[in-house]
């Protein structure tokens, strides 16, 4: 009866111990279980210079063995803000982030900070070399003399901030530009070969011409001489389209107003005086095939060279159209 009372001891025993060393057995396994993979200390703030955050920049990162690590630090968990701006991720966005990524966020323990400061690093515009840029296009592209040329009041936003790297742009005038007074160009940021801003350029062309401007104050129906003119320089953009720029264009006209000094001439103010005058006597000139006919008659009206008058012809009376031609005659155009 000892005997048996002895061994149920003793096998009670050894089941305990069975016991005992399961449940350690669970303890270390649950333990295990609630190991994290990866450790992250997320950063305070932080400087990025591309379009994509990734974990590496916001966080330091350990797991336990190699073979994801690069992985994990390469994943994007955010947009940057736009260059010279900056927000804010907090440690929700992260792990919903990194669970679209593919990754399990509840295998992973996140310390440090619970919001990371992102700032987007940023250059300025090099102002020198985009006026510079400017000035060169304008000349490549215009119709005028380079040395007649002056452009001024280029003028664009310089504050604007742009992503590092290698910064080129390129210059777009409008369709129709004529290079002339006031002008607004289209400025094209590409930093590393991709298009990051469009701005708008503003300049000013000043080109000089050579224009007839008056000395004195001529009165109207005035026959011009050559010292009432003189040649200046002035911008084209303040002269029309009929301005005089020849001397020899305005001499023996006379004016169709009164013209103060310093008046650029147009072709307007100026008139030829007439050749002819109601009841002179002209010869008239007919062409007939190889026949020329001519014959005496009476203007009645005036008449500049070049214009139509009517004439009558003495002889027969008749009233004809005729063209002058100088002082004292007119032509029949057949």
């Amino acid at each position: 009866m000892i005997a048996s009372a002895s061994k149920r001891f003793f096998s009670l025993q050894g089941r305990a111990a069975r016991l005992a060393g399961a449940i350690l057995v669970l303890i270390w396994w649950g333990t295990a279980l609630a190991s994290p993979w990866a450790r992250l200390t997320l950063k305070p703030q932080t400087v990025v210079d591309n379009d994509d955050v990734r974990l590496a920049d916001i966080a330091s990162v350990s797991v336990s063995g190699s073979d994801r690590l690069d992985i994990l630090e390469k994943t994007v968990v955010a947009r940057a803000p736009q260059p010279g701006q900056t927000r804010f991720v907090g440690v929700e966005y992260i792990r919903i982030r990194l669970k679209q990524a593919g990754f399990d966020p509840g295998q992973m323990r996140f310390d440090g900070s619970r919001d990371v400061r992102i700032t987007r690093s940023a250059a300025k515009l090099p102002g020198d070399r985009i006026r510079q840029a400017v000035e060169t296009a304008i000349r490549n592209r215009m119709p005028w003399d380079d040395a007649d040329v002056t452009i001024s009041d280029v003028q664009f936003d310089r504050d604007v901030e742009v992503p590092k790297g290698n910064l080129t742009y390129q210059i777009e005038p409008n369709r129709h530009e004529d290079y002339l007074g006031a002008t607004i160009l289209a400025l094209h940021l590409f930093v590393d070969g991709k298009p990051v801003r469009k701005l708008w350029v503003n300049a000013t062309i000043s080109v000089m011409a050579d224009v007839v401007t008056v000395v004195r104050p001529l009165g109207k129906h005035q026959h011009i001489a050559l010292d009432d003119l003189v040649i200046q320089r002035r911008d084209r953009a303040d002269l029309s389209a009929d301005t005089v720029a020849r001397l020899e264009d305005a001499l023996g006209f006379r004016t169709t107003r009164m013209i103060y000094p310093n008046t650029v001439l147009r072709s307007g103010m100026l008139a030829l005086p007439p050749v002819v005058r109601r009841g002179d006597l002209v010869k008239i000139v007919a062409d007939a095939g190889p026949m020329t006919i001519t014959a005496t008659g009476v203007v009645k009206q005036q008449g500049r060279k070049g214009e139509m008058v009517r004439v009558m012809n003495t002889s027969s009376k008749r009233i004809i159209l005729a063209r002058v031609t100088g002082p004292g005659a007119v032509k029949v155009d057949f």
